[in-house]
């Protein structure tokens, strides 16, 4: 009995540790788990790392969480109401800006205005925004809903054209704060207006702004301000081709209109233009352009082709020049300082074919009188030979004849062309040299002042 009782007793004991051994096995390198609710194993996921089960209660923690965050936004807007400012009977919403700059300051002249790629925030408080939350938490939602609660109605004043972008999706950010605090964030392309003064284009200095103002709400319904930290951000990746880089300056004020006062930003843009592709473009070749006109008092006057060629080619490509410069910039009422440079440059060119006209002139008269002397003297030698004396009377016609030329007689008596190509090979330089001393130091009076140490 007692051997049976053992038996029995080992019997017992197989069982139950073939039992255990079934119920933890290793197959193919994956734990199986027996699930004692459902009496089924379960295997853990090959992404996740959880276990069935495991991963269904996250699952429904997670469609908790949502349930309640929906039931949170639900409840916020149905205490919201878009069509009534935060604190309607109260003080004034304030909405803080800041714009981070990531592209742009591309001016176009001839149109007088730029072009800007920004990111626009605006922080304001909503009360009836708030929601149970952690201190400094927030709630992304959605920029769709910026249209079911309040938004300021700002808008740009000097835009010429803008665009929200929308690739891939709709450029716009939404946050909302537990104490009711609310972000908006938004992509734009801007083309703003600049009255640029071009007097000394192109060593100018440009002052272009961005303005932005409440379009319906007044003072005392909403004031805008920037914000204390960096309230104009200026991308570090920017590169500016035709600009240094941009001083800012911002300022907050009001604009008073019929309607009321209205609140306002502005920021400034110190836009110093870079001058040296002009130089290189511009003002070099058209100096040598006037320095190879100087070569024609150095050609024989007799190569009368030569010289009118050489000068003629020179006064076309100054002209065209100008003419290429001017074209990219608008018709204003005022003189550039391109335009004198232009100006001056074909002064000079032409100069010097009027000088070669003056030269060839006295050369011809020069001959002619030679001719005329050689032929009288041949004259009067024929009649002293046959005894007849030449007597010639004098009447008004002589006497008309004489006061016409009598200037060209003094000019011819005084000035010879050899004499007169001397004087153009040093006077022309020189003239030119004296222009371009006082022609520089004019261009750049200016260039180096900050108009914004008046603002």
């Amino acid at each position: 009995m007692a051997i049976s009782n053992a038996m029995f007793a080992m019997l017992f004991t197989g069982v139950v540790l073939s039992y255990t051994l079934l119920s933890i096995t290793t197959v193919g390198g994956s734990y199986l788990r027996y699930d004692r609710d459902t009496q089924t194993t379960s295997e853990p996921d090959s992404t996740t790392g959880w276990i069935d089960n495991e991963k269904d209660e996250i699952d429904e923690a997670h469609k908790l969480s949502d349930a309640n965050l929906t039931k949170t936004l639900d409840t916020i807007l149905g205490k919201a109401d878009m069509r009534i400012r935060p604190n309607a009977h109260g003080p004034p919403v304030t909405v803080k800006t800041n714009i981070r700059i990531v592209a742009g300051f591309s001016t176009v002249a001839a149109t007088m205005d730029y072009s800007l790629m920004v990111f626009i925030r605006q922080r304001w408080n909503d009360p009836r925004l708030g929601y149970e939350g952690m201190p400094g938490s927030s709630l992304s939602v959605s920029p769709n809903l910026a249209s079911k609660i309040w938004v300021p109605d700002m808008f740009f004043i000097n835009e010429k054209d803008g665009k929200l972008h929308q690739l891939t999706v709709k450029n716009e950010a939404l946050r909302i704060y537990p104490n009711g605090d609310v972000l908006l964030s938004m992509r734009l392309s801007l083309r703003l207006a600049c009255n640029m003064d071009l007097r000394k284009y192109p060593m100018d200095v440009q002052l272009c702004h961005l303005t932005m103002e409440s379009y319906g709400y007044r003072t005392k319904d909403m004031k805008m301000k920037w914000t204390a930290k960096d309230p104009v951000e200026i991308d570090d990746e920017i590169e500016i081709a035709e600009f240094k880089d941009p001083a800012v300056r911002t300022v907050e004020f009001n604009k008073i209109y019929t309607t009321g006062n209205f609140s306002a930003l502005r920021a400034y843009f110190l836009l110093r233009r870079i001058y040296d592709y002009h130089v290189v473009q511009t003002f070099i070749p058209t100096a040598f352009y006037v320095i190879i006109s100087w070569l024609s008092f150095w050609i024989n006057p007799e190569a009368a082709p030569a010289r009118v060629a050489l000068g003629i080619t020179t006064v076309l490509t100054v002209t065209s020049q100008g003419t290429g410069v001017r074209n990219g910039l608008p018709r204003v009422a005022y003189v550039k300082i391109v335009d004198v440079w232009m100006t001056m440059c074909l002064v000079f060119v032409f100069a010097a074919l009027i000088e070669y006209a003056l030269v060839n002139y006295l050369l011809t008269e020069g001959k002619r009188r030679k001719a005329e002397l050689a032929k009288k003297a041949e004259n009067e030698q024929k009649n002293k030979e046959s005894g007849i004396e030449n007597m010639e009377v004098e009447g008004p016609e002589k006497e008309e004849k004489k006061s016409i030329y009598a200037v060209a007689d003094w000019l011819i008596d005084r000035l010879t062309p050899v004499t007169v190509e001397r004087i153009a090979r040093i006077a022309f330089p020189v003239a030119f040299l004296i222009f371009n001393i006082i022609f520089w130091p004019i261009a750049f009076s200016s260039y180096y002042d900050d108009p914004l140490s008046g603002i």
